[in-house]
């Protein structure tokens, strides 16, 4: 196992990818990215990660996002999972993931405030009896 990333972004809109990358690791955090749920898998899988933020909707095929978060609650329960999606009416499926849902319409510094709160309660988490 490497060193543990703080950030997998999972969405298949390289553009948005790119801008909460950059947006992330301006902030200090080690961020990757991965366009499909089945690229994010196997990423966990060789390296931890503290935080998984998905979109929900990818049209790559896999998946969803709150597939994935359930997928990542289950295999690596102390890892955070925000869902960052610009649909509604998606509150129950991510409950079941026990994910944070935000919205892509909500400004982008609270984005990132509520991201590294997840980070920081993550590395908590991982800090504790195992």
């Amino acid at each position: 196992w490497g060193s543990m990333l703080d950030v997998l972004l999972v969405d298949d809109d390289e553009a948005a990818c790119r801008f909460w990358r950059k947006f992330l690791e301006d902030s200090g955090l080690s961020v990757e990215s991965d366009s499909n749920s089945f690229a994010a898998i196997r990423r966990l899988e060789k390296r931890p990660v503290l935080v998984v933020v998905s979109e929900q909707k990818m049209d790559v095929g896999g998946p969803n996002g709150t597939a994935l978060l359930t997928t990542v609650l289950r295999r690596w329960p102390k890892t955070g999972r925000v869902l960052l999606t610009a649909e509604i009416g998606i509150e129950r499926a991510a409950l079941a993931a026990r994910a944070l849902v935000l919205r892509r319409v909500d400004r982008p510094g609270d984005i990132r405030r509520a991201i590294i709160a997840e980070v920081q309660d993550a590395e908590r988490r991982h800090q504790g009896p195992t």
